[in-house]
């Protein structure tokens, strides 16, 4: 499953095709693009916020990512926690900030 829970608007989602329809309303077509297994996501101010799941692959243009798993090419954003193993381009990677 590629979405477990969209949080947007005080509301929880859990169908696919809604998630996706709001993903698409919002033009988070990237995270559309990518691979990625039950992503536990909201949507804040107009910013992706990525509680829980993996990011398989493709391209994550900006957002906040709070644990998981990430796998593919980090373009901007901020790395709060998780696993990375992915290639880092841009952004703040707080695991380095951590002692």
């Amino acid at each position: 499953m590629r979405y477990s829970e969209l949080k947007y608007d005080n509301k929880t989602y859990t169908t696919e095709s809604q998630i996706i329809k709001i993903l698409k309303d919002n033009k988070f077509y990237w995270l559309l693009d990518s691979e990625i297994e039950n992503a536990e996501i909201e949507i804040k101010k107009d910013t992706l916020i990525w509680k829980n799941g993996e990011y398989i692959s493709g391209n994550w243009h900006y957002g906040i990512f709070k644990n998981g798993k990430f796998y593919g090419v980090w373009e901007n954003g901020i790395f709060e926690n998780g696993m990375f193993y992915g290639k880092w381009l841009s952004g703040i990677n707080l695991l380095t900030y951590q002692s």
